[in-house]
């Protein structure tokens, strides 16, 4: 995410730098280099705010997606702990049946 973040904001300050060369260097007015200029500057602006809000819409859906799978494994480890203690319940309750049942029988021969 960090490379993809350098990278954008290394495109917007080439393009800006390039495209503020490209209109100093023309050999036009001084009132039509500032309309260029700022009818440049707007469009960056603009394109830039559109940037920022389609990165945080896809920051949002990341988060919920995110979100959902960490629920989704909490509830399967939830699930297989669940799962788990029943067995060992059902064992512990099986060994003591047992014990008891070899306890009968030398108790009837005491």
């Amino acid at each position: 995410m960090a490379d993809t973040r350098g990278t954008l904001k290394g495109a917007l300050i080439g393009g800006v730098i390039g495209a503020t060369a490209a209109l100093l260097l023309a050999p036009k007015s001084g009132r039509e280099l500032r309309v260029d200029i700022r009818d440049r500057y707007n469009s960056v602006q603009d394109r830039t705010k559109q940037a920022l809000s389609e990165a945080g819409n896809k920051t949002q859906e990341l988060a919920k997606q995110v979100g959902q799978h960490a629920t989704d494994i909490m509830d399967k480890t939830r699930s297989a702990i669940s799962t788990a203690k029943d067995e060992v319940q059902s064992w512990k309750d099986e060994s003591k049946k047992e014990f008891k049942d070899e306890q009968q029988p030398d108790q009837k021969m005491n």
